[in-house]
């Protein structure tokens, strides 16, 4: 995580005791996070089992601020394999530098989503907002764009969580709003010393309802500490969610769902052809789900090959793999045939094809 230093000590001295005291947390469970930085292996992992830690967050990526428009931790995958290899819970965190922006947000979640897919994170498993930069002066809004992520993470089947500092929580979040729909979802940092600590000192817990993991400690043998108040990262159960009450059933006949159509507006990379069932297709790396294969694949009818600035070629034959870089456009309306918060498959050329959502218009 990124530390926040001045303000987490800070905040904690007067009322800590105090704040102890009023809400009777515990310690259940130690555990660790961890980013690119960090190590991946299964030895790494079993060198903080051995010192009592049974849970790992892996950082997944990150979007806005020095993370740029998308940053994915190459790391992830074996460090969330090796933890679990280990016998260690895994949950993952997103940097979400959106302020209250709510497409932002949105699509920060979208990538989220594709970013824990990638590495391998279960469904079912929780996937923390870390949320410490670049808030906008109203709360009510930030909080807005905050409950826009977490829906996304909930509706993909991943369980959502809120990462921050203590202070900066209180500051620029409307936290009765979040627990409100979120129970038991906060993911706290606040430390009495950056000095090392082994375990933590609970007589510190932050003044704080619904908190659900405390980061006590940014030096831990060298990385986050983190403790479990309240229950576990439970990677078998769904999220819980505060549901509004069913509306009362009718006996007005349902409107058929209106089809929708995709649109491409970009200009692509073909990395690579490919041929299939004496068919060729396309591949563009990024609008692929992953693992690439059939189902990913774009057939050729439908690509129009361009110079990199969109501008149709006269010669539509492909120069094939031979390195030499070839770009393509979809211009047409296709056909959306099923659709996940981070994915979409449309059909293109007479065939299902399955990618990102990100990349598409859907009307």
């Amino acid at each position: 995580m990124n530390k926040l230093k001045r303000w987490v000590v800070a905040s904690i001295g007067a009322v800590a005791f105090f704040g102890a005291m009023i809400t009777g947390a515990s310690a259940n469970t130690n555990g660790i996070d961890v980013a690119s930085y960090q190590g991946d292996t299964a030895s790494y992992f079993n060198s903080f089992k051995q010192v009592g830690d049974n849970f790992t967050m892996v950082k997944l990526g990150g979007r806005g601020g020095g993370e740029g428009a998308h940053y994915s931790n190459p790391k992830a995958y074996a460090q969330i394999h090796n933890a679990d290899a280990v016998g260690m819970q895994t949950g993952g965190y997103f940097w979400g530098q959106f302020g209250d922006s709510v497409s932002d947000a949105q699509y920060s979640a979208q990538l989220a989503v594709q970013d824990a897919q990638n590495a391998g994170l279960a469904k079912g498993s929780y996937i923390a907002l870390d949320y410490e930069a670049g808030a906008g002066v109203n709360k009510a809004n930030n909080t807005t764009a905050i409950l826009t992520f977490m829906d996304a993470i909930y509706s993909a089947g991943y369980k959502p969580m809120l990462y921050s500092g203590a202070y900066y929580m209180k500051a620029n979040i409307d936290l009765s709003r979040v627990n409100a729909r979120y129970p038991n979802a906060l993911w706290v940092a606040s430390y009495p010393t950056t000095s090392h600590q082994a375990t933590p000192n609970m007589s510190y817990f932050p003044s704080m309802s619904n908190v659900k993991i405390w980061q006590y400690a940014d030096n831990h043998y060298g990385v986050d500490g983190n403790v479990m108040v309240n229950g576990s990262l439970d990677n078998d159960k769904p999220a819980e969610k505060v549901a509004s009450k069913a509306t009362q059933s009718t006996n007005t006949p349902s409107t058929p769902a209106k089809t929708k159509y995709a649109t491409f507006s970009g200009v692509y990379v073909a990395d690579y052809w490919t041929k299939y069932n004496n068919k060729m297709y396309g591949v563009n790396i990024d609008m692929s789900i992953k693992p690439i294969d059939y189902n990913n694949y774009i057939p050729i009818s439908a690509m129009t090959l361009t110079d990199k600035y969109g501008n149709k070629l006269k010669n539509q034959y492909i120069q094939g793999n031979n390195g030499r870089m070839e770009y393509f456009t979809l211009n047409g309306k296709y056909k959306v045939i099923s659709q996940t918060a981070t994915t979409i498959n449309v059909e293109i050329g007479g065939e299902p094809v399955s990618m990102m959502k990100a990349f598409a218009t859907i009307k």
